[in-house]
């Protein structure tokens, strides 16, 4: 290994306060141990064919120019949690040649790696909070990774960031304007029309919070084991049936998900509604669809399900009703984290309980693409493997090695490609016609949409498996 650094110089340099959902990652920040590591990043971008080392490490350094999150630290101070955008510095890098490591497979090799380069505490006070790795054979440049801190990245960026990686190792790259730095949008939700979307998002919240069911919402863990905090489901049967009812009523596969989850929810508690509180990539805007940054916040996701209903109503009357609720909990998402938690810390002393009950849906498959198989390289099944065809959006992981033997859920996020129609039918019920635009998910050949659990950016592609987590 050579342990080298990329150079970078900006000249923007800049302070300010952290933006709504870098708020958010940096309180989830203050709840762990001091030195966990559980939400650095990894993603990686294949170099293509005949690209030099000296090439691609000035993509990597256009990149890091490219993003002030990339070369940012983030501060305590008496004012609070700040963000200092650092002008130039050098971000950490490594250089590994297969041809080193023996017999080892570019797929090993970039497992192994990037779990070392992923693993490390990142001090967000002090250093930048990226580390990049190049591995090479013979040589010539074949993969690069990228950890990062969650601070500064949350899982649509890293499609981001991968988009922008993939366009500078080009020959040539396009010419494309960076998006909205993280600084410029504080200046948005500090402006009146911030300031009003974040007004309507919380008395949507608190209108919804005061006739929740309690179950919903209060503290049901023990002490002692088992730990309900999480739950992992891998399921072909559940990829299966939520793709095929998304074909068949013209909706993404995660409004299907979503919808049993919650009816599932409601039957398990005996309520007549049930909720969830979503992780959701606020990229709405059209100046934010580039941003780079922690950027995701919490959208409620409520679904009545009196029992006279359940008995009635059909699958399709069901999904449209979920879409509906899908629609709404993204339109009321922007707000500042600390004054939704002073909503439930109201609550709790007014219906006398702890809110804790939260039932989340996080859908994380932003990762799953990282199972390296690009061209020049082979699985471990021995199958050529094969980088990902743009405008892939929704797909059952099948054509994974068949050593795996499973296949698992792929769900796009949001009102996506299928569910377009149907979201902008029912728009303008739910919101003024001049607000900011509709969840960003439109989708155009070539381009998955945006919006929805962790989000994503018109470059990424989506496809591959989803581990669905529930908390």
């Amino acid at each position: 290994m050579d342990q080298q650094s990329i150079a970078f110089s900006t000249g923007r340099a800049g302070e300010g306060p952290l933006i709504w959902a870098q708020l958010a990652i940096w309180d989830v920040f203050r709840w762990l141990p001091p030195d966990d590591t559980t939400l650095n990043l990894l993603v990686t971008c294949p170099v293509p064919a005949g690209r030099e080392l000296p090439a691609v490490l000035d993509a990597l350094r256009r990149l890091v120019e490219r993003h002030d999150s990339l070369h940012t630290v983030y501060v305590d101070t008496p004012d609070g949690p700040r963000q200092r955008v650092v002008p130039e510095g050098e971000v950490p890098l490594r250089l590994h040649d297969l041809d080193d490591l023996g017999d080892v497979g570019l797929e090993e090799a970039a497992g192994e790696i990037g779990e070392a380069l992923r693993r490390p505490w990142f001090d967000i006070g002090a250093d930048l909070p990226l580390r990049a790795a190049v591995l090479l054979r013979a040589g010539e440049p074949l993969l690069v990774l990228l950890a990062a801190s969650h601070m500064a990245v949350d899982g649509s960026s890293l499609d981001i960031v991968r988009g922008d990686l993939a366009n500078l190792l080009a020959d040539p790259p396009i010419v494309l304007e960076p998006g909205q730095q993280p600084l410029e949008r504080g200046e948005y939700e500090r402006s009146d029309l911030g300031r009003r979307r974040e007004a309507k998002a919380l008395a949507f919240w608190a209108r919804h919070l005061d006739t929740l069911p309690i179950s919903m919402i209060e503290r049901v863990r023990g002490d002692g084991p088992p730990n309900l905090d999480w739950g992992l489901i891998q399921s072909p049967a559940l990829a299966l049936a939520a793709n095929s009812l998304a074909a068949r009523h013209g909706i993404p596969p995660a409004t299907a998900l979503l919808g049993g989850t919650t009816l599932q929810l409601a039957a398990y508690t005996g309520e007549d509604d049930a909720a969830l509180r979503m992780i959701v990539s606020t990229r709405f805007r059209q100046a934010s669809r580039g941003v780079v940054a922690a950027f995701n916040e919490n959208a409620l996701f409520r679904l009545e399900c009196p029992p006279d209903l359940r008995r009635t109503e059909t699958v399709e009357q069901l999904l449209r009703r979920c879409a509906d609720a899908a629609l709404a909990a993204y339109l009321h998402c922007e707000y500042d984290p600390r004054a939704l938690e002073a909503l439930f810390a109201d609550l709790g002393r007014r219906r006398g309980v702890t809110p804790d009950g939260y039932c989340f849906f996080n859908d994380t498959r932003f990762g799953a693409r990282d199972t390296p198989r690009w061209p020049r390289c082979r699985t471990r099944a021995g199958r050529a493997g094969r980088r990902p065809a743009a405008g892939d959006q929704a797909a059952l992981a099948g054509d994974r090695p068949a050593a795996e033997g499973r296949q698992l859920l792929h769900v796009p996020h949001g009102p996506g490609r299928d569910g377009r129609d149907h979201a902008v039918r029912r728009a303008r019920l739910l919101r003024p016609p001049r607000t900011a635009g509709l969840p960003d998910r439109p989708g155009t050949p070539g381009r998955p949409g945006r919006a929805g659990h962790d989000g994503d950016h018109g470059r990424a592609v989506r496809r591959g498996a989803i581990e669905p987590a529930v908390r």
